[in-house]
């Protein structure tokens, strides 16, 4: 096989002979640690699928097929690697006890290496393969295919954030776990001048990269933050890829005196960030740090523990060491079992990707039937999803105006090399002091009610 292409599942997993070369292929992994977010050797991907999510004795007519734009190689993949494993073990997971009353969900994937291309391909293949529902990680792979959606009949599951292009009107077709770049960061602030306590205005600033959602960042927080008394000093915005150095952006931030500063970033550029941020002692000069999300056990590993010691992060999933939550256990015994390894913040959000692509698949066959099982039916039931407990994040409840399903976040603080729950309320988003065109440009309307509601408008 070549680097680069798009696998087919089956393919590989009938190219799996040995599964002992492919646990020594999979070792090697370990001395590419350094390299960053170099992209995933192919041994990765065969051990992706040492095991099958279907069962070998499923029945004809009673397998649903659920796409994944799968990132498995190329610069961002690393990133990316966990949260394909955590869908496909959820797959598994429910399989295992049965499916859904029987019916088998039997996922079929291609790398799409988060390119726009090879993400309208492997949609086109998987219109061929009567798919009912895709999973997608990254808006690389979702942007391009969103105008397509209505008149192919198949809704999508983004674990990520959502932007403006995954808009439709008047009836949407993606559902994210988060809020757009442009409005997570105005919940970051709300949580910064909840923390403040000095007379004078904080000053806060953003280390990002250069992303097109960052650009709405841009647009909405300046604004935002005169609102709530914060003093907004602007953002650095290196490149994406191929950043070796970030001191002179680090520099020209902290000649602006911070109190604060945001990290917004991921990927390889996030960790020559961390790393130029310890090298300038950025804690030590009394400024408060906090990251978004994309803080997790993999830019820990990468960048080296100790960087990260006593940093703040914003995340709108919960983190591995919270054992309390019901649906925790059954993320780390998958992990455990399927992968022969710990759970990791990417794992945890594949897994609940998959959790509600499922429950979105189990309301459409209780409406229409195994039978008539159809995207629009499944659609349809996402949107009208009413507090779905996954025993991971609060009830999940959608509709056509809100189609975010993990809309709150908790503070969590990193110490010795773990993510812990640093808040125990969710923090409330600030949602009437935003502007309404903001929020429309997003497709997202009124909140719907219950718990969300009650943390959302304020």
């Amino acid at each position: 096989m070549q680097r680069g292409e798009a696998y087919e599942g089956s393919k590989i997993k009938e190219g799996i002979k040995n599964l002992e070369e492919v646990a020594k292929m999979a070792k090697m992994f370990k001395y590419a640690k350094s390299f960053g977010v170099a992209a995933i050797p192919v041994a990765l991907i065969a051990a992706l699928l040492v095991g099958s999510v279907l069962p070998a004795k499923a029945e004809p007519g009673k397998v649903i097929k659920v796409g994944v734009q799968a990132i498995l190689t190329g610069p961002v993949a690393s990133a990316h690697l966990y949260l394909n494993y955590g869908t496909f073990d959820y797959f598994r997971y429910v399989n295992e006890k049965g499916g859904l009353n029987g019916v088998l969900i039997e996922d079929t994937w291609y790398d799409s290496r988060a390119e726009p291309a090879r993400a309208i391909t492997t949609h086109r293949r998987f219109m061929t393969e009567g798919v009912v529902l895709e999973v997608s990680y990254a808006d690389t792979t979702i942007d391009p295919i969103v105008p397509s959606l209505p008149r192919d009949q198949i809704p999508v599951i983004m674990t990520g954030g959502s932007s403006e292009a995954m808009v439709l009107k008047p009836k949407p077709w993606v559902f994210s776990g988060s809020w757009p770049w442009g409005l997570y960061i105005p919940y970051v602030l709300m949580y910064i001048k909840e923390q403040w306590t000095e007379e004078r205005p904080p000053r806060v600033g953003l280390m990002t990269i250069d992303y097109s959602p960052i650009y709405d960042v841009l647009e909405t927080v300046p604004e935002y933050a005169s609102k709530i008394g914060i003093e907004w000093i602007g953002a650095e915005l290196p490149s994406m890829f191929g950043t070796l150095d970030t001191m002179t952006e680090w520099m020209r931030l902290l000649s602006k005196n911070p109190d604060w500063i945001i990290m917004g970033s991921f990927g390889q550029t996030q960790t020559v960030q961390l790393k130029n941020a310890a090298t300038l002692e950025v804690a030590k000069k009394g400024i408060k740090l906090i990251g978004v999300y994309t803080l997790t056990e993999l830019a820990m590993a990468i960048a080296g523990k100790k960087i990260l010691e006593g940093w703040l992060v914003m995340r709108h999933m919960p983190s591995v060491t919270e054992t309390d939550l019901p649906g925790m256990k059954a993320v780390l015994d998958s992990a455990k079992k399927y992968r022969g390894k710990g759970a990791t913040t990417e794992y945890v959000l594949g897994w609940l990707g998959g959790q509600i692509a499922v429950e979105g698949i189990r309301l459409a066959i209780e409406r229409v039937g195994i039978q008539n099982l159809s995207g629009a039916a499944v659609r349809d039931a996402l949107a009208s999803m009413r507090d779905f407990d996954t025993g991971l994040i609060p009830p999940v409840t959608m509709t056509n105006e809100w189609t975010i399903f993990a809309p709150l976040a908790r503070v969590y603080k990193i110490h010795d090399g773990k993510i812990l729950r640093y808040s125990e309320d969710y923090m409330k988003f600030p949602y009437s002091l935003l502007m309404p065109e903001h929020l429309k440009r997003f497709g997202l309307g009124t909140p719907p009610g219950g718990v969300i509601s009650t943390y959302i408008i304020t």
